[in-house]
């Protein structure tokens, strides 16, 4: 054998056994020393293939082999490249006595042939096992529905996978090497997503903490995300983020909805339904930025309002936004009007569409309620409010007197002469005067007056925020249009007692009711047809 010397121009042999590359010259058993803690093999052989030498580590199926043909396949197919370019690298398969794939480098001495080998199976097996994986990560990456994020230290985007820009609206040339912040955080939070990247990047954050912040999408609209981020770090330096995030967008609006609608059926759900409509009116404003919601039904006699929050003022309806919901029944319509500037940020159509729902049948309900309540508060004949309904509205009248002050009276009125009519021309006419007198005080009184026919020839007035001086022109306006009427068998007059609500009142209405009554004792007895009124100072005056 000889020596086989690399250069850059040719392989020569000199000498058996050594090989020499431009200086120190190596031999066979130098070599085979050194792959034998190695998987590198090494075979000498000669043109007729016959094996001349082998390192111990070549593998099992070459330990007894005689000639690299009967081993390797298409093997003078090699020898063939190794004759015209001087050297071979290949990779060949074995099948015998198990598959196994081998690299190859084959060169040549002037009488000889050397190969270079290594088994490689396992490698290869590896490497595409590692290649499957890699492919599926991306796979996963780009089309898994997370937001996947990396950004470089200055917070440019240096990668965003395929699920980020279908849920944003973007392509990938629009973003890659923008800055993150610029593109997608709303102005309003955008220098604390800015603080909490900088506290990641320094380190003053725990890496596991998750954090939520709404981005921006190409069309405007709003997502909520829940991140979580990794630090990138290179050369013991952090260079950039990894930031995963879940779209909670849909949970924030449910979520939302839930929490709205149980605080709407708890108000609802309330016995006493004014407590219920107060509870009400302070979820739908403080919950909901309502500002009007007010409800009608109609039916075939009448339409009733119920207002439950009405917070617009007259000249402020046009920058209001308004919705209509209406159930048709058989017998009655009932409708919901809403009224807003803004809606909070997870409020949807649907939300309103469920609130409005449970509105409407509560709506409903309190209709029943009020009509049952009218049945028990409404004298038969006149549809006034009786007694009853009388003293309870003086009552809560005088609690808020007491608590705010202000200027609220009562009236106490006896219809003249009705004895006489009833006596002379029939209980009729007695009806007649009663209801006449009825229609002329509602017509000329407030909606937010309680108007009241105590009983027999005797009604009374509360007049809420009314000063004496007004509430004596109303009883005066009174007079004078019954006194207009044309009347054919009797004419109807009035005398009434005026007083004003006191905060030193009992709470039962029990010593302004008295001086209202002797206030009208004295208009009676000062010719009928006449008001009195108790004015400061214990002071009473009696008009004609």
């Amino acid at each position: 054998m000889g020596t086989i010397i690399y250069s850059t121009k040719s392989i020569q042999l000199k000498e058996v056994g050594y090989i020499q590359s431009n200086g120190p010259v190596l031999d066979f058993e130098t070599l085979k020393a050194a792959f034998k803690k190695s998987k590198i093999f090494l075979l000498v052989f000669n043109a007729h293939g016959e094996i001349l030498k082998a390192s111990d580590n070549v593998p099992v199926c070459l330990k007894t082999a005689s000639s690299v043909f009967h081993i390797f396949p298409d093997f003078s197919n090699i020898l063939k490249s190794v004759n015209e370019s001087g050297f071979s690298q290949d990779i060949i398969t074995l099948r015998k006595p198990k598959a196994e794939k081998i690299k190859l480098l084959t060169f040549k001495s002037e009488e000889y042939y050397w190969t270079l080998g290594e088994v490689i199976t396992e490698q290869l097996l590896i490497d595409e096992v590692i290649t499957q994986k890699l492919e599926t990560l991306t796979m996963y990456l780009e089309f898994a529905p997370v937001f996947f994020v990396v950004l470089n230290e200055k917070g440019e985007i240096a990668y965003v996978n395929n699920w980020t820009l279908e849920k944003t609206g973007y392509s990938l040339v629009e973003v890659l090497g923008k800055n993150w912040f610029d593109i997608f955080i709303p102005e309003d939070i955008k220098s604390i997503v800015k603080q909490v990247f900088d506290d990641i990047m320094n380190g003053r954050v725990e890496l596991r903490k998750t954090f939520e912040n709404d981005i921006i999408a190409k069309d405007g609209k709003t997502i909520t995300v829940l991140w979580e981020n990794k630090l990138l770090i290179k050369d013991g330096k952090p260079f950039g983020t990894i930031s995963v995030g879940v779209d909670v967008t849909e949970q924030k609006i449910r979520n939302f909805e839930e929490d709205i609608l149980l605080s709407v059926l708890s108000a609802t759900s309330e016995t006493n339904y004014h407590d219920a409509i107060s509870k009400l009116t302070k979820t739908l404003e403080e919950e909901c930025n309502i500002r009007r919601a007010i409800g009608r039904i109609k039916t075939h006699e009448e339409t009733k309002s119920l207002e439950l929050l009405d917070k617009i003022e007259a000249n402020e309806a046009v920058s209001y936004k308004s919705l209509n919901y209406e159930r048709r029944l058989d017998e009655k319509i009932i409708s919901l009007e809403i009224s807003y500037q803004s809606l909070p940020k997870y409020a949807t159509e649907r939300c309103l569409e469920n609130i409005a729902t449970v509105i409407l049948n509560f709506i409903d309900r309190v209709y029943y309620i009020q009509k049952l309540e009218e049945a028990s508060f409404r004298d038969p004949l006149t549809k006034l409010f009786n007694r009853r309904y009388f003293l309870m509205m003086l009552q809560a009248e005088i609690r808020r007197i007491k608590r705010y002050g202000g200027d609220s009276c009562i009236v106490m009125i006896d219809l003249d002469g009705l004895k006489q009519i009833n006596d002379t021309l029939g209980h009729d006419k007695g009806d007649l005067a009663i209801t006449t007198l009825a229609q002329v005080v509602l017509e000329n009184t407030r909606n937010t007056d309680v108007c009241v026919r105590f009983g027999g020839d005797e009604f009374a007035i509360l007049l809420p925020n009314t000063p004496l001086e007004y509430a004596r022109s109303i009883i005066q306006r009174i007079i004078d249009k019954l006194d207009a009427l044309d009347m054919k068998e009797f004419r109807i007059s009035i005398s009434a007692g005026i007083t004003k609500i006191l905060p030193s009142d009992d709470a039962e209405g029990i010593s302004v009711l008295k001086r209202a009554d002797e206030l009208l004792y004295k208009a009676k007895k000062s010719g009928k047809h006449t008001i009195c009124v108790d004015i400061p100072e214990t002071q009473i005056t009696c008009d004609r």
